[in-house]
């Protein structure tokens, strides 16, 4: 038989007893590094675009008006800012060579190779669609961004707040699609990004500027 006088009591002391708190459980996921190039780098970069070598357009997943290879004189943007940005993305989250390599043998060092890059003359209304590459890292990089996503968000079209912006695609543990937006303009001039090749993405279209919007981008491959 249930003592409904103590019961109560009984209850009340119970709340009163101290909570733990929940432990929380993030699952480790990878990310890109977002780096600023100097005038040294940039100088560079330039001086690769000026010279450009045949055209790359079939290879692209948009509509691209120009896009054109590069050549790393001297190997030297590899060697100077690649590498490095290598380095800090495997220490910050994971050696994604070791993990796409063939073999796993400690003994034996991970090199790469700027397999491929490219500048980008994208004009208005033009577009790439959400897509990958080939390789293990690669990069974006703007050179010049002739408009302000603020000009650009303009009107209640659906489209509205995407446009003229750079997006990474992913899904979260839910299998939700999310977007990590960046909603271009000049200050994101001489900015790189640097991410799995893996990793989707893709760049909207901007309006009502007739300027080109430039950028570079490439693929780091093992070295087999």
């Amino acid at each position: 038989m249930i003592d409904y006088l103590n019961y109560g009591k009984q209850v009340q002391s119970i709340t009163k007893e101290p909570r733990s708190i929940g432990k929380a459980s993030r699952p480790e996921n990878l990310g890109w590094l977002e780096y600023k190039l100097n005038q040294t780098e940039l100088n560079h970069i330039w001086g690769c675009v000026n010279q450009r070598k045949e055209r790359h357009n079939n290879y692209l997943a948009g509509n691209i008006s120009y896009s054109y290879l590069l050549e790393d004189k001297n190997n030297w943007f590899y060697d100077n800012t690649i590498i490095p940005l290598i380095d800090q993305y495997e220490s910050t989250f994971l050696n994604l060579g070791k993990k796409v390599a063939v073999y796993s043998d400690d003994n034996k060092s991970i090199s790469y190779a700027l397999k491929a890059w490219w500048v980008n003359y994208q004009k208005q209304y033009e577009f790439n669609p959400s897509h990958n590459h080939t390789g293990v890292y690669s990069f974006a990089i703007w050179l010049k961004i002739p408009y302000e996503c603020e000009e650009q968000n303009i009107g209640n079209e659906t489209n509205a707040k995407a446009r003229g912006t750079f997006a990474f695609e992913y899904t979260n543990l839910l299998g939700e699609i999310c977007y990590a937006e960046y909603r271009l303009g000049k200050k994101h001039e001489g900015t790189m990004l640097f991410f799995p090749s893996k990793l989707h993405h893709l760049v909207n279209p901007f309006y009502n500027c007739e300027e080109d919007r430039i950028s570079v981008s490439g693929n780091i491959s093992l070295k087999v």
